[in-house]
């Protein structure tokens, strides 16, 4: 039989079937490691419902073997140190992935198969051992986890032996050491192979098992689960070849789409069709440009075509979207997530009317056509007697059918009239226009496609990827923790403040967060700089991610509180001249108290906004889309003295990126991103006569709000650095009524003043718009955007309001208590109480379609985002509040994100994507849909705790009053 060997421990096994040599005595052979069988079954002929037992036996004890040599012999050496420059040993793991866990469970199983075996009698059960083996969770879960990763370690293993070849050889070696010479891809199958073999076993054994039997039952139970697994691998295995097909679609788009990062885990293509986008001028007339229109799960990209490409790639295109736009190559002109996408009207009824009145018009042409045909046919009988009767007969025939088919002519030349009519206005019915929410407002997009039909198929696929994108946002993963990072006070009382990312070098465009709370992170981001303070001195700590998050440094670098971080972009490309005077506003005009410099202020507030897409032709040539700062116009109330730099300090380097923190006592310290800030100081120390409450970066210019309730404004030289001499300022709030918190939102700087949220348009500097959030006596604490919807937390309140991005509407609220109530069930009832009896949010922060809320008793939640949609008018179900496992044993100080790459490693050496000035991003995720880089959120706090269990450990306590910063990779 397939399976036994001589050297098998059951050898003495092999005569029951083969039986009793006639030449030589039964001698049995004894069994190998201790495992003896009965001595009363060596010589007999057994059934063969034992002979199956044993080719069980047999096969699982050659599956373990091999699984055996995978882990002794391939993987284990290779993580050895020795080994390091051969292969990484992450890499390793991953080839590997779930080996070592399949052995342990078989090797239990192979145990308990033993010792049925060594006690066995023709009334011994298996079907118990199998159901016991194959019905675990874990054996389960492990199994469906190789299998997702069976094709990526394939892929891992081609390319690391293509990229070293002493790997290669490595596994030639290995290969002609194995007894059966199976190479590593044949050994890594084999568990894809187990599950079917196991099916196939038990149906023999049901066969030569009698019903009667105790075991027939037992094994009928284990066919069904074995199968039932099998069914879920094969699922497992087809949908991870579906996955992989998806992703080598993607692979394909994004080679002949340039500008467009596509390649996205879980992402699907669905669709593209030739569109033409119509854009109106504002002045009666407007432009239509050819484009393609990608439409993914989640994202929709519009392009144009770039040149022909006369012959196709020799490697030709692996599916078969891609070959039938190989011919061509693409420019990305605009790039949205489809949250972020509307359908303005649904047109299906009138469309659907349209159709039918014209399907009616086509059968209505038929139907005359063959009247016509059928009236000019007609032969009218000729009567036999009196002739002068039979000819006035015949001639009021003749006229009646010449009526008829004059008749039959007019309608039939009306229905063509009309058919045609309707069709020469098909453009009509191909229309589609949307909305797109965008950082500067909600723009507006026609799309007019080729036929009425086309355009229905379109906006059903749209409309059926936005609801399943709904619904898996429920049922996406949850943040994995990765570390906590403790941070040892080297004084007293040293509490974090704020904290935000560094940028990487020149060029980064975007905006990078200005403090803890905002909505994402810029791309480009390495170091975290963590502010701390005791109201005497501040403090920064350099969080590196290079190669595990650790604090490499640790200065204090002012004599106040740091009240806000905020990381600037060195100078775009190409920027616009930001000093120089817009186009002249009739009836606005503001002045510069300090210089008395009179600054016209252009009015860029015009009805209907529409969409201004890109004007070039299809070409082979593309001119770079760069958006040039606005002009740093302002206004100046006078009530602040001007500030005060240092002399002699804006040099160049303010025209790379910066770090300006904001202190308790006036002060504005910039640093170099690239500074190593132990030993290097500040460039530039900028004076204000009131404490700085919150810096942004806003449209290539620097926002200041300051205690005093004004807001000031940096603007960039000519040189490309920063006019620190002589900013704007304008009066927002007041001594009593500061700005503590500034948010650019749908184009607009949104900022908090007490209880009150004032719209600040940046290119006026004029309040548009005043929001009342809270009660007169609770003040806004904090609150970030995600797409159109603003989500805020009050003064000493656990309750979450939302607010509409462009019509100001309140939409409904959320209470936080439950959530934080559920995570303190297991801590100790009078500090259980007296957290709740404070409970506050105190940090909110956008990431990922999530919102993470930060509270005062330490503990962390998450809420997924609800879509808001421009005619959004209330809340209509709310969001499930779920806590976080891992927080603080004090107060959440603040929370930010920072991008990374998947190894861990930060993505400053990674390089940088263009970004068109059409590409917009992801609502709360700066990172962009498109990204493939993993982002780390962060908290900062007093102490750590692990909100899972209720054992009192021998530390407890002794981290309490300990900074620690907790990350999550999302």
């Amino acid at each position: 039989m397939t399976g036994l060997s001589l050297d098998s421990p059951l050898f003495p096994l092999r005569h029951w079937w083969l039986g009793p040599s006639p030449a030589l005595p039964v001698a049995p052979r004894p069994a190998r490691r201790g495992r003896k069988l009965p001595r009363r079954f060596w010589g007999t002929t057994p059934d063969t419902r034992t002979h199956v037992v044993v080719e069980l036996y047999e096969t699982e004890r050659s599956y373990v073997e091999s699984l055996d040599f995978l882990v002794k012999e391939y993987m284990q050496p290779l993580k050895r140190s020795e080994n390091a420059g051969m292969v990484d040993s992450e890499l390793v793991e991953q080839i590997f992935y779930q080996v070592p866990a399949i052995l342990c469970h078989h090797r239990e199983f192979l145990e308990d198969l033993q010792q049925r075996l060594e006690n066995w009698d023709f009334q011994q059960k298996v079907g118990d051992v199998l159901l016991n083996a194959f019905t675990k969770r874990s054996v389960i879960d492990t199994y469906t986890a190789f299998i997702n990763n069976w094709k990526t370690a394939k892929e891992a293993i081609k390319s690391t032996c293509q990229a070293k070849p002493a790997f290669a050889r490595y596994l030639e070696a290995m290969a002609r050491e194995h007894k059966g010479r199976l190479a590593l891809d044949s050994l890594l199958i084999k568990p894809v192979q187990r599950i079917p073999r196991y099916e196939l076993l038990i149906g023999r054994l049901l066969k030569h098992t009698d019903p009667s039997h105790t075991d027939h039952s037992l094994l009928l139970d284990a066919q069904r689960e074995i199968h039932e697994l099998a069914v879920k691998i094969n699922c497992t295995e087809r949908e991870s070849l579906e996955a992989e097909q998806q992703q080598q679609t993607l692979r394909d788009l994004e080679a002949l789409v340039d500008g467009c990062e596509l390649v996205s885990q879980g992402r699907v293509f669905l669709r593209h069709d030739m569109v033409t986008l119509a854009s109106n001028t504002g002045q009666g007339g407007g432009t239509r440009k050819e484009r393609v229109l990608f439409l993914f799960s989640d994202l929709v990209v519009i392009a144009r075509t770039k040149r022909n490409i006369r012959k196709p790639s020799a490697a030709g295109s692996s599916t078969s979207v891609a070959s039938g736009l190989e011919g061509n190559r693409y420019r990305c002109s605009m790039k949205a997530v489809l949250d972020d996408l509307e359908i303005v009207k649904a047109k299906d009824e009138s469309l659907r009317r349209a159709m039918r009145e014209m399907e009616q018009l086509s059968e209505d042409v038929a139907a005359l056509t063959q009247i016509t045909e059928l009236a000019s046919s007609l032969h009218l009988p000729q009567p036999q007697s009196q002739q002068q009767q039979q000819q006035q007969l015949q001639q009021q025939q003749q006229q009646q059918q010449q009526q008829l088919e004059e008749l039959a002519r007019d309608l039939l030349s009306a229905a063509c009239r009309q058919l045609a009519e309707r069709q020469n206005s098909d453009s009509q019915l191909s229309c589609l226009d949307l909305t797109v929410n965008t950082s500067n407002g909600v723009e507006n997009i026609t799309v007019i496609f080729t036929k009425p039909d086309k355009r229905a198929s379109w906006e059903e696929t749209f409309n059926e990827a936005k609801t399943r994108l709904a619904l898996s946002a429920d049922r996406r993963p949850s943040p994995k923790f990765k570390t906590s990072v403790p941070i040892r006070k080297t004084r007293a009382g040293l509490q974090f403040t704020c904290a935000a990312p560094t940028l990487a070098g020149p060029g980064c465009a975007g905006a990078a967060p200005a403090a803890a709370g905002v909505a994402g992170a810029a791309s480009g981001m390495r170091d975290v700089w963590v502010c701390n303070s005791d109201g005497y001195v501040g403090q920064v700590c350099v969080l590196s991610l290079v190669p595990e998050p650790n604090v490499t440094s640790c200065n204090g670098v002012c004599n106040a509180r740091i009240l806000c971080v905020a990381a600037i972009p060195a100078t775009p490309p190409a920027p616009g001249p930001s000093n120089s005077s817009p186009n002249l506003s009739q009836s606005q005009q503001v002045t510069n108290s300090k210089a008395g410099i009179s600054i016209s202020v252009e009015d860029t507030d015009k009805a209907g906004r529409n969409l201004h897409l890109d004007s070039s032709s299809s070409s082979d040539e593309f001119e770079d889309d760069n958006d040039s700062g606005a002009a740093g116009t302002a206004a100046s109330s006078g009530a602040a003295p001007a500030p005060n730099p240092t002399p002699g300090t804006a040099d160049d380097g303010l025209a790379q990126p910066t770090m300006w923190l904001g202190t308790e006592d006036g002060c504005i310290h910039v640093y170099s991103c690239n500074d190593n800030i132990r030993i290097k100081r500040n460039k530039v120390k900028i004076q204000h006569g009131a404490a700085v409450h919150c810096i942004m970066y806003f449209d290539n210019r620097v926002f200041v709000s300051l205690a005093n309730g004004d807001i000031t404004v940096y603007s960039r030289d000519q040189a490309g650095g920063w006019n620190t001499s002589d900013p704007y300022t304008v009066a927002v709030g007041s001594a009593a009524c500061p700005v503590t918190r500034m948010v650019p939102i749908a184009g607009r700087l949104w900022c908090s003043c007490q209880h009150t949220i004032k719209v600040l348009n940046t290119n006026t500097l004029q309040v548009e718009q005043t929001v009342v959030a809270a009660d007169s006596n609770r003040s806004v604490t904090s609150f970030v955007v995600s797409g159109l919807a603003v989500w805020l937390s009050v003064q000493n309140s656990a309750v979450l309001k939302l607010y509409h991005a462009s019509t100001f509407e309140h939409l409904g609220e959320v209470n936080v208590a439950p959530a934080v109530t559920k995570m303190l069930a297991s801590c100790d009832d009078i500090i259980r109480q007296h957290k709740a009896a404070c409970l506050r949010v105190t940090s909110l922060l956008a990431c990922k379609d999530l919102l993470w809320i930060g509270t005062s008793a330490g503990v962390i939640l998450t809420m997924p985002l609800p879509h808001v949609a421009p005619g959004t008018s209330r809340l209509t179900s709310t969001p499930n509040v779920s806590g976080v496992p891992h927080g603080h044993t004090g107060h959440v100080r603040f929370l930010t994100v920072v991008e990374a790459s998947a190894t861990g490693t930060s993505s400053a050496a990674l390089p940088q994507p263009h970004h068109n000035r059409h590409s917009w991003k992801h609502k709360g995720d700066q990172a962009g849909p498109g990204n493939t880089n993993k982002l780390l959120v962060i908290s900062g706090g007093d102490g750590y705790e692990d909100f899972r269990t209720s054992s009192v450990s021998e530390v407890a306590g002794k981290e309490d009053s300990t900074n620690h910063l907790l990350m999550w990779q999302v």
